[in-house]
């Protein structure tokens, strides 16, 4: 019995129709020549790695990862980000002596997601990495190259989520958490469950004047004044320098002329564990999940034996696609400029037109069978071609 062929894809996968994927190739084109012009070099990492390369002490291995075995029995992991891999190829290969490195990238990345528009299995994502800067400068380059990449790909109306992990984690060292409290507290503030994180609060010991600011952490978004006004009520040293550091920041994203999407989210927590300074994320009224998000993880690189600050982004192609298709701003129609169309016989003499053409920088499409000239029209236009040439 013949085993019927599967006509269906995998979950959390797509097709990238013709059209699409000619506007996709010239989205990321765009990107990382934009990444290039600000000195950012690209490199490429292998799709699957060995599963200790995602694996530390600190964040562990993201549960949405696809893991399998090779032959040999070693455990491997589809990436499931690329900071991680291209931080063991700093550690490990990148031994040139410079200090300070900017790398792009452009690739794919697997993470077990519940599907739903813009959210995938499988997903595209262009990032840069900025590693051996520890400063504020630093981290405003990043944020200030995510800002104008969105931009230069065709998006206008978004708005720059920029927090601080720091903040949180002071607020919760004076409070006398434990590491169970706090990862229940990050949970509920992960998940913006401000009932929760009430109830959460009723049950912990803390000073009044502290508790109050954890009930209004969720609720903590606003501009300059905000961060002045929380100078004056903050008490920990952590929380104070944290504040102090997106201020330094916001200063320079003025100077590169983007402070004008940036709004502070004084509870924004990243998904991904490993941040240790200012994370962002850039939300547009299109979708409700980020396009664009990072920040600066100064530790990460002691998992693979280097100490590095290090600080970067990521921006999902596909969601990019996305907001610009709902906004109506996605042309995937393709043309060419010339369809070759032949009489008879004339197939050669067509094929040498189309030659000339195209090295002139034309784009061509040549018929496959000879037909007459009022057939050569209609097929002209059936293949979305601007000008007809007959060879007669």
């Amino acid at each position: 019995m013949t085993k019927k062929k599967v006509l269906q894809i995998p979950y959390g996968t797509k097709d990238v129709l013709p059209g699409e994927a000619r506007v996709k190739r010239e989205i990321e084109n765009s990107i990382i020549n934009h990444f290039m012009a600000w000195g950012y070099d690209e490199v490429e990492t292998p799709t699957f790695e060995y599963l200790d390369t995602f694996v530390d002490e600190s964040t562990g291995l993201l549960s949405d990862s696809f893991k399998f075995f090779d032959r040999n029995n070693q455990a491997l992991v589809l990436r499931s980000d690329m900071t991680k891999p291209i931080a063991r190829m700093v550690a490990t290969r990148l031994n040139d002596g410079r200090q300070i490195k900017r790398i792009s990238y452009l690739a794919n990345i697997f993470r077990y997601e519940e599907t739903q528009a813009g959210r995938q299995c499988e997903f595209s994502q262009a990032g840069v990495e900025l590693m051996g800067a520890a400063e504020p400068s630093a981290d405003a380059e990043v944020l200030a190259l995510a800002i104008s990449s969105l931009r230069l790909a065709g998006l206008s109306d978004f708005t720059v989520s920029l927090g601080h992990s720091d903040f949180i984690t002071g607020l919760m060292e004076e409070a006398g958490l434990n590491e169970d409290q706090s990862e229940e507290l990050k949970k509920r503030v992960l998940q913006h469950d401000l009932v929760g994180l009430e109830t959460l609060l009723t049950n912990l010991p803390m000073p009044e004047d502290l508790k109050n600011i954890f009930q209004r952490l969720l609720l903590l978004h606003g501009d300059e004044a905000m961060l002045d006004e929380l100078q004056e009520i903050v008490k920990n040293a952590k929380t104070r320098q944290a504040l102090r550091n997106l201020s330094e920041i916001y200063q320079l994203a003025k100077e590169y002329g983007v402070a004008d999407v940036i709004r502070f989210d004084l509870s924004l927590i990243r998904s991904l564990d490993y941040y240790t300074g200012m994370v962002f994320e850039v939300y547009t009224f299109d979708m409700g999940f980020p396009i664009c998000g990072g920040g600066r993880y100064d530790k990460m690189m002691q998992g693979f034996g280097k100490s590095c600050p290090a600080t970067g982004f990521a921006v999902g192609i596909d969601r990019i696609m996305l907001v610009l298709a709902r906004q109506q701003k996605l042309e995937t129609k393709s043309e060419w400029d010339v369809f070759i169309a032949w009489n008879y016989g004339k197939l050669a003499q067509a094929i040498a037109k189309s030659v000339e053409l195209r090295k002139a920088g034309k784009t061509v499409k040549v018929a496959t069978t000879a037909s007459t000239r009022t057939v050569a029209e209609n097929e002209r236009k059936a293949n979305d071609c601007k000008e007809l040439i007959f060879i007669e």
